[in-house]
């Protein structure tokens, strides 16, 4: 489900994730397993791209302690849904990094008051 949208300049992100992820950010928790976010990218109104993000219990082992977010992954696919070989996804840990206190999404205070 949509629970939040981030709108800035021409670029405009709907974020979808899943009623457990929601429902473990309302009871304050980090969220479970097996969440993933999409982040879909619109650019002067027209789909850019989708952005990614899954959680599994023990993934993110092969990273190093200041680039780790945890137990999350990042992909980011073309509007065609194909993998963009392109982008680089350290970005995203990166960006996520500085968010470590709410499990590592910038997002979760919109988590907590999703209906």
């Amino acid at each position: 489900m949509r629970y939040a949208t981030v709108t800035r300049g021409n670029i405009k992100e709907d974020i979808f994730t899943s009623r457990d992820a929601i429902d473990a950010a309302k009871a304050g928790k980090s969220l479970p397993s097996g969440t993933v976010i999409t982040l879909v990218d619109y650019r002067d109104g027209r789909l850019f791209r989708y952005v990614v993000r899954e959680k599994r219990t023990g993934w993110g082992t092969e990273y190093p302690p200041e680039q780790r977010n945890g137990e999350w992954e990042y992909q980011a696919f073309n509007a065609d849904k194909s993998v963009n070989q392109n982008e680089d996804v350290s970005r995203c840990f990166d960006c996520h990094k500085a968010k470590e206190q709410q499990d590592f999404v910038h997002t979760y205070d919109q988590l907590k008051h999703a209906p």
